[in-house]
């Protein structure tokens, strides 16, 4: 075991298996690298589901060049509306104008992200049926699917009597807030793995929870949020073989554990943070073959940025 001793501030210093004491004390509790049965390489293709945090692990594969298709509803942060976009890409739920309104001079869909919003209808519905098309195929062909799920917390909106993925800025009287269950959660997601065992067998479910702070819910309220997160995945893991759990909110609650890893909001992950969680991806998930090749195209992405940056 690597062991390295010094003075920091005049006080005994041991750096002993990754850990950090003075005088016996510790002061960072690392986190042991979680096993899994397979490992990802570059013939894999790989979907990410989910809140803002997916988009930050989608885009460290998207830039070393693996097959990747990346939030094709968007950014999703409740279970529920996440399972009814895999229920649309399954084909058990079918896209009609019920999900869809008109307001502020946009069309909007309740089942999407903003980013899908559109003062021209024909144009709003041809963005989302295209975009549709391309996740049901994309799903089919995944060996990895990653979902990150946000907060339990979700709006129903009254009159339509549905779960939104997306509130835009729609008044809040057009809503009630609820926070979904651990059995509502698990039984929302099971038509997705019955599916998956039927058409897709060897595919591999990989869920997160984010570790961003929903503190306009509460700080206690975040609390049981995330709780109901965590336990609603563990009974998922254990009703499906091929559904597993990576620790992306330990790693900030539990490893990094400090405000400096936080962006300016204090909920947000800053770039070191997400850097960190993207280095122990590569560990977790990749073999030395793979790593090497990861280094090859990262040196060439700088080369390329180098040329782009004297072109331009």
């Amino acid at each position: 075991m690597f062991v390295k001793k010094g003075l920091i501030f005049g006080r005994k210093m041991e750096v002993c298996g990754g850990m950090l004491y003075f005088c016996g004390m510790k002061f960072r509790t690392e986190l042991p690298l979680p096993q899994y049965p397979f490992a990802i390489g570059y013939s894999d293709r790989l979907m990410f589901l989910g809140s803002c945090f997916s988009e930050h692990v989608s885009k460290y594969f998207k830039e070393r060049r693996f097959s990747v298709c990346a939030n094709p509803f968007g950014i999703l942060f409740n279970p529920l509306s996440i399972a009814l976009a895999l229920d649309l890409m399954t084909g058990k739920e079918q896209l009609s104008e019920h999900y869809y309104a008109q307001y502020n001079d946009k069309w909007i869909s309740f089942a999407h992200h903003g980013r899908f919003s559109h003062p021209d209808r024909e144009r709003f519905e041809q963005n989302i049926e295209s975009s549709l098309r391309d996740a049901m195929f994309a799903l089919q062909k995944s060996d990895y699917l990653f979902i990150t799920l946000g907060t339990s917390f979700y709006y129903y909106h009254r009159e339509k009597q549905m779960v939104v993925a997306n509130c835009h800025k729609v008044p809040a009287a057009a809503f009630e807030k609820r926070r979904a269950g651990i059995e509502e959660i698990v039984s929302a997601f099971s038509p997705f793995f019955a599916w998956q065992k039927r058409s897709v067998p060897s595919m591999k479910v990989i869920f997160t929870v984010s570790p961003v702070r929903h503190l306009g819910d509460g700080f206690h309220e975040n609390q049981l949020s995330k709780s109901t997160l965590h336990l609603a995945i563990e009974e998922i893991v254990c009703q499906n073989e091929n559904a597993f759990y990576f620790p992306v909110y330990e790693l900030f609650n539990d490893d990094l554990r400090d405000y400096r890893f936080y962006a300016s909001d204090l909920c947000h992950p800053a770039q070191p943070g997400i850097d960190y969680v993207q280095e122990f991806v590569s560990r977790t998930f990749f073999t030395e073959e793979t790593r090497a090749q990861i280094a090859e195209i990262e040196k060439e992405n700088k080369r390329m940025g180098h040329i782009e940056h004297l072109v331009f």
